[in-house]
């Protein structure tokens, strides 16, 4: 890989606020607002940062949800691979799997079982040879065989029948993140970036997981899965599976990598109530932008069920939010009024940097007829340093 592509600078295009149609979660319509920045080329650690700021992607596209009137609260949450002990739910799967010789049993783990010492570790569970389930790490590009999977799913779990291959590559395979060396081939074939980790059984495609490798965790972005293998719990081994990987890339490509990603945590959503139970796990304060215990979190979240700080010495008079018809006079992640002198030198920058151009009228009404504010926004929501050291275009 060459050094040209480890050093790309970061380019991004500012689309401002956008209005989300339906909100996924609760199905409140116009329920939230995200910010919305569409990556040209980005950085692996560049991303890594944002998503210490409450960002996750769709394809190309990267976003964090503006709180103040949001319908949902969505928290980044995350689990210490490292320190994760399987659950007695994680273990029945792997029996399960077992006894159905979808996963086989080790020589560590059949010396284990017989001399009675503790069980090998999952990642060594996992990876075991010779059964009908094989697991690879592969680039995040367009097949024929992913997209006829994904299709199916779309389907018959989500109803929709109208996913087409453009769509699929744009939502599944696109993705900004520029590849970084790091770590042995054999571990990870392009370094840290973005990948599909596929699940064969027989031979055939069961799943696929969207994963993203970074400096320092491995981010879950989608899993599809063919639906004629819908028994398998398949959900709940690619967890399983990913945060192997993470100790796995952990001993072998790079010490830094220690955390698994799960995406969004919406306490208001009983379908997410699954991600809390893998622990230790921490939730990200998005006004602090410290990662807090989530037990911690989730006396807080009682307290204050729309949007909250974790952090009860913070004056959180002004970010609260306890119902859904309450409206915030400032959205943390988003508001100026939280950046410091670094920050606002960087916005000072920017301003004059968008001044000094011409920009057409059909560019200043995509971005809002106020630059200032646009402006002030993409500072605050990608942090100072970011935003001094990426191309933005607005």
């Amino acid at each position: 890989m060459s050094q040209e592509a480890t050093a790309t600078r970061s380019r991004i295009d500012v689309m401002g606020l956008q209005k989300r149609s339906r909100c996924g979660y609760c199905g409140t319509r116009e329920g939230s607002r995200s910010f919305v920045v569409e990556a040209v080329r980005l950085g692996c650690g560049d991303y890594q940062e944002l998503l210490d700021r409450g960002w996750r992607r769709s394809g190309t596209s990267l976003y964090v949800t503006d709180h103040s009137t949001a319908c949902c609260a969505y928290y980044t949450i995350r689990t210490d691979a490292l320190r994760y002990a399987m659950r007695a739910s994680d273990k029945r799967l792997l029996r399960r799997w077992r006894r159905q010789g979808l996963l086989a049993r080790g020589a560590a783990a059949a010396a284990a079982a017989a001399s009675g010492p503790q069980p090998p570790p999952l990642e060594e569970q996992l990876a075991a040879r010779g059964a009908r389930l094989e697991v690879r790490l592969e680039a995040a590009e367009f097949s024929e065989e992913k997209y006829l999977v994904f299709a199916r799913y779309q389907s018959a779990v989500h109803g929709d029948h109208d996913e087409t291959r453009d769509g699929f590559r744009r939502f599944l395979c696109d993705s900004p993140l520029v590849p970084e060396p790091c770590g042995p081939a054999e571990l990870l074939p392009h370094g840290l970036g973005s990948y599909h980790q596929c699940y064969y059984v027989d031979g055939r495609l069961a799943a696929v997981g969207v994963i993203d490798v970074l400096p320092r965790c491995v981010s879950s972005v989608y899993l599809f899965y063919d639906p004629d293998f819908g028994a398998l719990s398949l959900g709940s081994l690619s967890a399983l599976r990913e945060i192997a990987l993470v100790r796995e890339l952990h001993r072998g490509a790079s010490a830094q990598i220690a955390h698994y990603y799960m995406g969004y945590f919406v306490p208001s959503c009983a379908k997410m109530q699954y991600k809390a139970q893998r622990r230790p796990a921490d939730l990200l304060d998005l006004v602090t932008l410290a990662w807090v215990p989530i037990d911690r979190c989730l006396e807080r979240i009682r307290a204050h069920p729309v949007f909250c700080t974790f952090d009860p010495a913070v004056d959180a008079s002004a970010i609260v939010r306890d119902h859904p018809r309450d409206v915030l006079d400032r959205a943390p992640v988003l508001d100026p009024a939280w950046l410091d002198a670094a920050g606002r030198a960087a916005a000072m920058r920017l301003q004059f940097a968008v001044g000094a151009r011409r920009l057409s009228g059909a560019d200043l009404a995509r971005i809002s007829a106020d630059v200032e504010r646009v402006v002030l926004q993409t500072c605050a929501a990608l942090g100072p340093g970011l935003a001094s050291r990426v191309d933005l275009l607005l």
